[in-house]
């Protein structure tokens, strides 16, 4: 174990999915790191239901770069599973339902884009239970990851080679200088803040444009026979095991309450239903309030401090961190350890400081 006085290579704030992985990548070069991590705080990546779906909106957008960022994503999940001995990313197809004429036009557009072939599949026979008047398509390449049996992995490690510190941190508290950090005795090279929307507050990075936005989830269970595809029409419906499954998500940029809602739960149980071509009986078992890091041009904020290159930021993955952030911090680990470049679209030096 360390002790208050050990120097570190790089002190990584928030343990959530980006702190936590890029905690991995950092200790897979060599570095000497210490995740700090306050249970009490909420924390987005621990309600996510994890969804990964490359291709979103209305306009069934690509994920830009998704040819790179998917395998990247798969690799370091079947890699970490070998590690632990669990399961965590699960590949599950989606089923898209079709709202309308223009949607359909979109999709029919789409399928015959080379970029599009490896993730849209055809046009399907509707299941008996999904309401989809105008038909839906198979969507490939989606599933979901398990992130909190993962976390709980990821901080299980840290905590047995004492890389990990579960109290709170407060700016105030940081001494910064040329030769790196200082905080509470510890000592190290660098900071890097992994704090989710919550970074708004942080006097470093809050000239960044965020924009967060508070999502609810519900788990249910029911005895009814559900798809075994995720069902997308615009609310989602996650099946899972033994007639267990999530639905979600709502939308939300009022920050007034980060708890759950009574609005939120009728708005996602009507949203679950009308997916549905008729009610289902259902038993509630959660339900949970997160608040997405989404920033305003849809790319996460990643690198170090323009004017104080000790700290840096590693945030900004909206609802995608799942598909994301493995890339991403292999990339930032390759920037931090051998001084590489880091992927244009996500480098802050994008934004204007000040």
């Amino acid at each position: 174990m360390f002790s208050e006085n050990s120097v570190f290579d790089t002190l990584i704030i928030g343990n959530g999915l980006a702190g936590s992985m890029l905690a991995w990548q950092l200790i897979q070069h060599g570095q000497k790191i210490m995740v700090v991590g306050d249970e009490s705080l909420p924390s987005a990546s621990r309600v996510a239901a994890g969804l990964f779906n490359p291709v979103t909106g209305k306009r069934l957008v690509l994920q830009p770069y998704a040819e790179t960022v998917i395998p990247a994503a798969v690799t370091l999940y079947r890699s970490l599973e070998r590690r632990f001995g669990q399961c965590f990313f699960h590949e599950k197809p989606m089923l898209r339902i079709i709202k309308g004429r223009h949607e359909k036009e979109t999709f029919e557009k789409r399928t015959v884009e080379s970029d599009y072939i490896p993730y849209l599949g055809t046009i399907l026979p509707t299941p008996a239970l999904v309401n989809a008047p105008n038909g839906l398509f198979e969507q490939r390449k989606t599933g979901y990851l398990d992130t909190n049996s993962l976390l709980d992995c990821l901080r299980d490690y840290f905590i047995a080679q004492g890389f990990y510190h579960p109290f709170s941190f407060d700016h105030a508290d940081l001494n910064v200088t040329s030769e790196g950090i200082e905080w509470r005795g510890f000592k190290a090279a660098r900071i890097i803040f992994c704090e989710g929307f919550m970074a708004k507050e942080n006097p470093w990075f809050n000239w960044l444009p965020f924009q967060p936005a508070k999502g609810e989830i519900l788990s249910l269970k029911t005895d009814v026979k559900l798809p075994e595809k995720i069902i997308n029409g615009g609310k989602w419906i996650l099946p899972l095991q033994n007639g267990h499954f999530k639905t979600g998500a709502t939308y939300d940029h009022n920050l007034s309450t980060l708890e759950p809602t009574d609005a939120g739960k009728a708005e996602l149980i009507a949203g679950m239903q009308k997916l549905l071509t008729s009610p289902i009986e259902y038993s509630l078992l959660d339900h949970r309030a997160g608040v997405r890091p989404n920033t305003l041009d849809k790319h996460p904020f990643i690198g170090l401090h323009p004017v104080r290159p000790e700290i840096g930021i590693f945030n900004g993955f909206g609802s995608k961190g799942s598909m994301l952030i493995p890339f991403y911090s292999a990339a930032f680990a390759d920037c931090l350890s051998k001084g590489l470049p880091l992927p244009p679209e996500a480098d802050i030096s994008r934004i204007a400081y000040g």
